[in-house]
């Protein structure tokens, strides 16, 4: 399925519409408006601050841009907590753009201020939403989409000569047949946009996207948690509901992502690429 068939959008778009709230309400990251996972590198102790890392990892990439930044757009951006952690953090005061689907609007002083814009529309197209950029970024959004082909060529449309793709999600290690709990992963979650690391550079480079930086952030993620196991213990029991309910289908989807990850089968990554 490619990102022209409504039927992936409308699919994504629904699920979040439908579940973003039950997604801050149920799970644990203590109010902060952010439903990516959590990065635990030493030092960090609060949920807060470990919702915050990948934000905190873009901000550093960003001001470590050889040139200027004046315009920053997230590709998938959410409720927006990443673009109100750079306009919070980031010197110059940079344009911000998000593109989202399906979440609710956020309650933002920089959305009111203007210092923050949110479009509600499909990243697939984002260079006829948004102008030129110097740097772009999506935090596990890359994941849902159906035609990675597509994504990279609007970004590199979108980018300027020398902008910036950082990219932090979950890839594939191996081009190798996926096993069931990564098929369940990617139907579940919505996420046939795990693929391989490898056949995913290679699509960049055909854009002129060149990859400049590749760190597995997997050791940060803290897996098998109490309520990560009891999840995968009790599964034969809840299991059957995911062909019924669309949060059952998350669970789902959530339980088969720590077995990829903890089965090495994928790798969350920070990838960056430099547009030529």
């Amino acid at each position: 399925m490619t990102s022209d068939s409504p039927d992936h959008v409308a699919s994504v778009t629904r699920y979040y519409a439908r579940n973003t709230k039950k997604f801050l309400r149920f799970g644990e990251n203590e109010a902060y408006p952010a439903i990516h996972i959590a990065l635990w590198p030493e030092g960090v102790e609060r949920v807060q601050e470990a919702l915050s890392v990948a934000h905190q990892l873009v901000a550093e990439a960003i001001q470590g841009h050889a040139t200027k930044v004046h315009k920053v757009v997230d590709l998938g951006c959410g409720m927006g907590a990443a673009l109100g952690f750079l306009a919070d953090h980031l010197d110059g005061a940079p344009e911000l753009i998000g593109l989202t689907l399906g979440t609710p609007v956020p309650n933002s002083p920089h959305i009111l201020s203007g210092r923050m814009i949110i479009h509600q529309a499909d990243f697939h197209q984002a260079d006829q939403v948004v102008e030129e950029c110097d740097v772009a970024f999506s935090i596990e959004a890359v994941a849902h989409s159906a035609d990675l082909d597509a994504y990279l060529g609007a970004v590199s449309r979108l980018l300027r000569a020398g902008g910036m793709l950082i990219i932090l999600d979950d890839f594939a290690v191996s081009a190798e047949a996926p096993s069931h709990w990564l098929k369940v992963y990617r139907r579940h979650w919505l996420a046939p946009g795990v693929l391989p690391l490898d056949q995913v550079t290679a699509l960049a480079a055909r854009h002129g996207l060149h990859l400049t930086l590749s760190r597995d952030l997997t050791p940060w993620i803290r897996l098998g948690r109490p309520r990560d196991r009891l999840l995968q213990w009790t599964r034969p029991l809840w299991g059957w509901l995911a062909a019924f309910s669309d949060y059952a289908k998350s669970l789902s989807g959530g339980d088969a992502r720590q077995r990829c990850l903890r089965s090495g089968e994928t790798q969350f990554r920070m990838l960056q690429f430099t547009r030529a």
